[in-house]
């Protein structure tokens, strides 16, 4: 029995850690760090991942015309007509999953 205590006293850190290190620089939102918005400005060229919490935009990476970016982190995905967003699962925060937002 003490090892499920151990084992999830474990898992909580590690959860710990990873939202505290990935938090929105401006509100200090945890949530962040585990589901980060996706927006792009494809006239500039510049993918951006945005806080859904305060709206706070980051410069992330780079779109071009046809809506695939590349992430300063790594990662790539692809920015959709209708503004959502479809990512490789390769990097974490900047470029995966499929976090939905809305283009510019």
């Amino acid at each position: 029995m003490e090892i499920f205590i151990f084992i999830g006293l474990g898992v909580g850190l590690v959860l710990a850690l990873v939202g505290f290190f990935g938090r929105c620089r401006a509100c200090g939102s945890w949530g962040h760090a585990f589901n980060p918005g996706h927006v792009a400005d494809i006239p500039d060229g510049k993918a951006f991942v945005v806080c859904k919490r305060c709206g706070d935009r980051q410069h992330k990476g780079e779109v071009s015309s046809d809506g695939s970016v590349v992430w300063m982190s790594g990662g790539s995905g692809q920015f959709h007509e209708d503004g959502s967003y479809t990512g490789d699962s390769g990097t974490f925060a900047d470029g995966g999953g499929d976090a939905g937002g809305g283009g510019e």
